[in-house]
């Protein structure tokens, strides 16, 4: 008797094993903490421009991706493949695509959005007249002369209710802002040009109400935009910093911060503003210096949780940045503003998602949640947020990634699987004819 319940406790854990039952669902992260953030990569195709927007090109109700010469047909709730049109043509030199920034604007306020872009490769600000038809080449405008353009930043200028767009030059030939509410584009010039440079933003530094503009080495105090009525101050060196430089709260004290990446090298940082408001100090800390080259990043609002996007752009010197060779990054921040403290997860890893020179949050499928998008030079992205799945498991399987075409030219052959003696005889026959 006590051998026989000896080999019950012995093989129990055994027959417990086998009578569990699947998990379905995710549970709780490493040592039960949160888990990664539940983003399905999908590349579109390796078009290689680094600038994206989004327009609804077709009328469908969802909106479509454009990125450089093509867009991207959006598939609806259901999924399935993004279905890829040209719309214009695009200047390229070497790897590049002369396209650092795509921005939707109705430039010419008959009723249909338009798309306004500018490149590094090749000198302008242009805007492409949407021709309110399916098909065909967009008729391009110059807007400004505009050479050596490394990025810009969109929003809300001069308070007139309407975005703005606001353009950094490497060459340090003086920033630009274009006021798209008048019947024709209003281009403006701040002073002094040397505070012009390799990253821009637009945001409220002294709390009074007006936007401002910032740049690598300080900001612009708005007094009146569009009186061109602006007060410098050389308030901080960035460096090489990513698009845009983000301005916000961190800490919660009321007090406007910095949010930065270095677009050419490795660092990403905040910047806490301290002081009197009349000569603020302005100290770093510390978000992440494991990658480099974080040229694009993106604050927004993701299930419910403030969330700062920003990846690895690949090759933004044609592999003369550090950490070129490093793994491609994509990077979701959860910010804790009690804490001010940013929580990393991994939305990818050495694959072919990357930074580029912007990123978009919108929510493409209208599941719900919010999903992102970018471009680079390994091809446009859309990452999916999984907090909402309603695509069926057929699309899916139509959505799979392998190429199927085994086995390869001698390589072997097709077989059936073996569960058993019979099987394995089956095998063996058919391997025989």
């Amino acid at each position: 008797m006590r051998q026989l319940v000896w080999l019950a406790l012995l093989f129990s854990p055994v027959l417990i094993a086998q009578e569990q039952v699947r998990m379905q669902h995710p549970g709780t992260g490493v040592n039960g903490g949160p888990r990664e953030s539940s983003f399905l990569v999908h590349r579109l195709g390796n078009d290689h421009a680094e600038g994206i927007t989004t327009l609804d090109m077709n009328g469908d109700g969802f909106v479509d991706l454009v990125s450089g010469a093509y867009w991207y047909e959006n598939p609806g709730a259901r999924g399935a493949e993004w279905e890829r049109h040209q719309w214009r043509t695009v200047s390229m030199t070497g790897e590049f695509v002369s396209d650092c920034g795509e921005w939707t604007v109705d430039v010419n306020h008959d009723g249909a959005a338009d798309i306004i872009t500018a490149g590094w490769i090749t000198n302008g600000l242009w805007w492409y007249e949407n021709p309110k038809r399916q098909g065909g080449m967009w008729k391009r405008h110059l807007i400004a002369d505009s050479f050596d353009t490394e990025g810009g930043a969109f929003a809300d200028i001069n308070g007139d209710g309407k975005p703005d767009v606001v353009l950094a030059h490497y060459n340090h030939s003086g920033v630009i802002w274009v006021d798209f509410s008048g019947p024709t584009p209003s281009v403006h010039h701040l002073e002094p040009k040397e505070a012009d440079g390799h990253g821009v933003g637009i945001s409220d530094i002294d709390g009074d109400g007006r936007a401002d503009i910032l740049t690598p080495t300080g900001w612009f105090r708005q007094v009146n935009a569009d009186a061109d009525k602006w007060e410098w101050h050389h308030d901080w060196k960035l460096g090489d910093a990513g698009f845009p430089i983000i301005g916000f709260d961190v800490n919660g004290d009321g007090r406007t911060d910095l949010i930065v990446g270095q677009g050419h090298g490795y660092g990403l940082y905040w910047w806490e503003q301290g002081g009197p408001k009349s000569a603020p100090t302005w100290t770093q800390h510390i978000i992440d210096e494991s990658f480099s080259q974080s040229h694009a990043l993106l604050l927004t609002e993701i299930d419910g949780q403030t969330q700062l996007v920003t990846g690895k752009r690949y090759r933004g010197h044609s592999g003369s940045d550090p950490g070129s060779y490093d793994p491609v990054v994509v990077y979701a921040y959860t910010l804790d503003r009690n804490t001010a403290t940013f929580t990393r997860h991994t939305l990818s890893v050495n694959g072919t998602a990357s930074a580029g020179t912007q990123f978009l949050a919108t929510d493409l499928d209208k599941d719900g949640d919010i999903d992102l998008a970018s471009a680079g030079k390994l091809g446009v992205h859309v990452l999916e947020n999984l907090g909402v799945n309603n695509v069926t498991k057929i699309v899916r399987e139509e959505q799979k990634p392998l190429e199927q075409v085994w086995p390869f030219e001698g390589e072997g052959q097709l077989v059936q699987q073996e569960n058993g003696p019979l099987d394995l005889i089956k095998n063996k026959n058919e391997n025989r004819q």
